[in-house]
């Protein structure tokens, strides 16, 4: 347990911000406490997004499980410009392992990633991400299609952690596109893609604080696609 919260903690620790110079032991010390923080942070990365994928398969219980580990874990001794954060981050895992359904599951997790966002914005750090890979290749094959909405969603959270205007409009950009007909996707089905493309273009002009909501709805989206009979 203790080891879960250290993994979401990490996201809100400022790895990126520049540190008054020190010499000797404290330099050795600094560099090895930042190259643990990075290691913990990109843990933490596939941690909620593990969290997230389980929901919108309507894993309910599953995912529970996984945040109540990181709101019920001790706090970490002493003090720092992120202890706020970190209660914050525990806060919000604790509403997911609370949600009485996966709709208000899907938007705490967008909750806890405003959470990061918030703690990168007033620390000056910025998420050590690996490149972006380039968007899949379009077609009228509901496969091609799901690999780009996954990979959207990717850069949908990445903006929404970072954050990153050009890296949400990214994701944007494939989810507002025009959903495949319903002889692809089911009459139940196809209403929700539409619904999904309204949302990614409402969430165009959505200012950065409003982010997490408008993620929110394009999970429960999702979910709801996901869980739904053809």
């Amino acid at each position: 347990m203790r080891h879960l919260m250290i993994l979401l903690v990490v996201a809100c620790t400022p790895i990126a911000s520049a540190a008054p110079a020190e010499t000797g032991s404290g330099t050795t010390a600094r560099f090895e406490h930042d190259m643990l923080v990075r290691m913990h942070m990109h843990e933490n990365f596939g941690l909620v997004r593990a969290i997230e994928h389980l929901l919108v398969r309507g894993k309910l219980d599953d995912a529970k499980q996984l945040a109540r580990g990181i709101s019920q874990a001790p706090d970490e001794p002493g003090t720092s410009a992120w202890t706020i954060y970190a209660t914050r981050v525990r806060d919000r895992a604790g509403a997911i392992a609370n949600a009485a359904t996966v709709d208000d599951a899907v938007h705490a997790v967008a909750r806890l990633g405003a959470a990061c966002a918030e703690c990168h914005t007033a620390t000056g750090a910025t998420p050590d991400l690996a490149v972006a890979p380039t968007a899949p290749a379009d077609s009228d094959a509901l496969a091609a299609r799901m690999m780009r909405h996954r990979w959207a969603a990717d850069r949908l959270w990445e903006g929404l952690i970072v954050p990153s205007d050009d890296t949400w409009n990214a994701g944007l950009d494939v989810l507002a596109a025009a959903p495949l007909p319903a002889s692809e996707l089911g009459k139940t089905r196809e209403p929700l893609a539409r619904k999904l493309q309204r949302t990614a273009d409402r969430a165009r002009t959505t200012k950065p604080q409003d982010r997490a909501q408008v993620y929110g709805d394009m999970l429960a989206t999702c979910a709801a696609c996901h869980t739904q009979a053809r």
